[in-house]
């Protein structure tokens, strides 16, 4: 059973037209990306100094309630130049929390350690939380404001390319098990996200090249054009050119946003092809132990090779697509091939994906390079095969 994800059912706005320098050029006034939800719907502030609307963001949810700052050691070291002035202004109380830069404070024992100093600096007041990192921060953040006091204001300040074209938009947060990440999370979604893109500059480059993983992953589901000014313009991007990574920005989050838009809670099949390269790069993080052998990007990197190779395998991709991408990923700086790693222990991993339903693995497998399906029931052993090309 194979279901399509179909970019024609999102509807048009500027932003989301095929993507071309010259909208950019015309549109390039609007950093603003509305998601729409109904009530819990926000805005996606793109941009150099997007941070500055911190307290226009804390006025409109009113009153001056104390503010729960999450971060990990080396952001609050490396953003201290930019953030401190916008926080030392607040009339809010803030109280810091700092956790390991690393996989493993998405745990359960993180969790409870920074919930409790949380309830015991704000007994009698209910906090805002701003969560001011990449995915993990956001998602630790973003799960601690949606459990404590059964949910309390999130503010995402994502401060690597992922977080800002993915992570911090849409409302998925969440913790890991070592059997397998994100088994323990929540939808919750943010008042609003402030992308800034001066929080990139410090950016190392393998965490540049992380993010660029997730923004490929936009053209292969989505977008044709972004896939094409990808390969003419990887360069400048990982040389974090202001301009042109600026529109790529905001033209994944547009793109993630409208598709967030049509189904909020991943019930509809349609916001399962965000997940395209995840389900087997996350079983590789897993397998990995979420060492700093490979992160997310990396992993995922890999996954979107795999699917592509499964995709192929079944006649349902071209060999030239493939290539494409291949040539695409090996371009951002992204590894071809996983070593060190057990292709047993990745399929037992795989086992813990949250998209079996039935009993039954399912899949996100392009058709071609701006469109892909959900596929149910690929046998194992094509699986399995397919695994050994890539892990050695």
């Amino acid at each position: 059973m194979s279901l399509t994800f179909d970019p024609a059912c999102i509807p048009c706005s500027p932003i989301f037209l095929p993507f071309n320098p010259l909208y950019a050029i015309f549109y390039g006034i609007m950093k603003k990306i509305r998601l729409d939800l109904g009530e819990r719907s926000y805005s996606i502030h793109v941009g150099a100094g997007a941070v500055k609307r911190l307290p226009d963001v804390l006025k409109r949810i009113g009153g001056v309630p104390p503010v729960v700052l999450i971060t990990d050691n080396i952001v609050a070291r490396k953003t201290l130049r930019i953030f401190r002035p916008v926080i030392a202004a607040l009339p809010n109380e803030v109280i810091r929390i700092q956790v390991p830069s690393a996989e493993r404070s998405k745990s359960l024992e993180v969790f409870q350690e920074a919930v409790q100093k949380i309830c015991r600096k704000t007994r009698t007041h209910r906090p805002v939380i701003i969560a001011l990192g990449g995915g993990v921060v956001g998602d630790l953040a973003g799960f601690i404001a949606a459990t404590f006091r059964r949910g309390v204001p999130l503010v995402q300040v994502p401060t690597t390319l992922l977080a800002q074209v993915d992570s911090a938009i849409g409302g998925k947060v969440g913790i890991d098990l070592p059997e397998a990440k994100n088994l323990v999370g929540a939808f919750y979604q943010p008042v609003s996200v402030l992308s800034d893109l001066d929080l990139l500059d410090s950016l190392p480059a393998r965490q540049v090249r992380n993010g660029m993983a997730e923004v490929i992953k936009y053209g292969v589901i989505s977008s044709r054009e972004l896939f094409v000014y990808l390969e003419n313009n990887m360069r400048d991007l990982l040389s974090l050119k202001k301009k042109p990574l600026e529109e790529v920005i905001k033209e994944c989050a547009a793109i993630k946003a409208r598709t967030v838009e049509k189904d909020e809670r991943d019930c509809k099949d349609i916001r399962i092809a965000l997940n395209f390269g995840h389900t087997l790069g996350h079983a590789i993080e897993a397998a990995s132990g979420y060492s700093k052998a490979y992160n997310h990007g990396e992993s995922v990197g890999l996954g979107m090779l795999i699917a592509a190779d499964i995709a192929l395998k079944i006649e349902m991709f071209r060999e030239k697509d493939l290539a494409r991408l291949r040539d695409l990923i090996k371009k951002a700086g992204l590894p071809l091939k996983c070593r060190g790693v057990n292709v047993r222990e990745i399929l037992n991993a795989h086992r813990y994906d949250k998209k079996f339903i039935t009993g039954a693995n399912r899949l996100v497998l392009p058709r071609r390079i701006g469109s892909v399906e959900v596929v149910e029931d690929i046998p194992r052993l094509l699986i399995k095969t397919v695994l050994r090309k890539y892990v050695t």
